[in-house]
This record gives C-alpha cells, structure tokens and sequence, in this order.
C-alpha cells in the first residue's frame, strides 16, 4: 500500500472512501465539517446506522461505512479513535482504530481512502506516537486497499509526517 499526503480539505479528496473521526455516538452534537460536506442524505444514513445497529455507541478503535452523499468518494468510514491518557497505555487502541478502518474499507472495496491522521484530533496523540502509530500500521496491514492519503490540516503539520515517510 502507497501512503500519501496531503492538505487538500478531507471532503474534496477523489477517492472511494473518506474517514471521517467520530466520538461513540456516531451522530454527536452536531455534524463535523465532513458530515455537512455530505449533505442530509449522508446525515440521515449515520443516523440511521445508530438507530439500527450501534444503539449502545461505538466502542473505542470500532470502525462502520455508510454511504458519502454529495462527496466525491462513494462511501464514509466512521471511526472511533481512542483518547490518549498519561493514566494507561492506550496505543494497541489506535493500532486497532487503524486496522478496523482498513477492514471496514475491504468490506466495501475501496481500494483509495483519505484520512485524518487518527490521534491528530482532541484529545490529542503526542504528534510523535501519532505519527510512529499511522506510518507503523497502515503499510504492514494486509489489505486490498492500494493508497492511503493522510490529510492534514497545514503544511506545518504536514512536515513532520513528510519526514518520517521519507525515514521509512
């Protein structure tokens, strides 16, 4: 598998799957950026999958598909990072967050999915663990998916992860 990068904005990516990063109520507050992207259509069909089969919540490192709405990519993945705390050692979580979202895009076929890097996002992953975890997991997991694009916000943010692709 190819991992990429990128700063384009997550719901503009020309893929077949974008991962969108979710609390355990898969429908919390209010849609995130990706989720309004989607349109009502996409909103309707998350809140249709908690309705139907995740009524107890997502549990931590759980990864499900719905379809992507108005967006270019055919399907949403929603995953439910684990937050880190100093308190315990969470990092086999996020490893897993990482599977489960490639089994998820397998069950689907997509073979090009764009994401977020998983602990980027409150609460916040230290950057270094973040990066080992994604670079570390996603090319040594076997999957039919061919290319990963990692999102990131700024080009400030998408430095560190440049470095440690090229490292690999």
């Amino acid at each position: 598998m190819r991992l990429t990068l990128s700063t384009d904005p997550l719901f503009i990516c020309r893929v077949d799957a974008v991962v969108r990063r979710t609390t355990s109520n898969i429908t919390h507050l209010s849609p995130d950026d990706v989720l309004l992207e989607a349109g009502p259509d996409a909103v309707a069909a998350v809140r249709h999958l908690r309705r139907a089969s995740e009524r107890s919540g997502l549990e931590p490192a759980a990864a499900i598909t719905s379809t992507a709405g108005t967006l270019p990519a055919r399907w949403l993945i929603h995953v439910h990072p684990p937050g880190y705390d100093l308190r315990t050692s969470s990092e086999h979580l996020l490893r897993l967050a990482y599977r489960n979202v490639l089994a998820a895009a397998d069950a689907v076929g997509a073979e090009t999915v764009a994401m977020r890097p998983l602990g980027t996002s409150a609460p916040y992953w230290p950057l270094e663990t973040a990066i080992r975890v994604a670079i570390g997991v996603l090319p040594n997991t076997p999957t039919g998916v061919r290319e990963v694009r990692l999102v990131l916000r700024t080009a400030a943010a998408l430095e560190p992860f440049a470095e440690a692709l090229a490292r690999r």
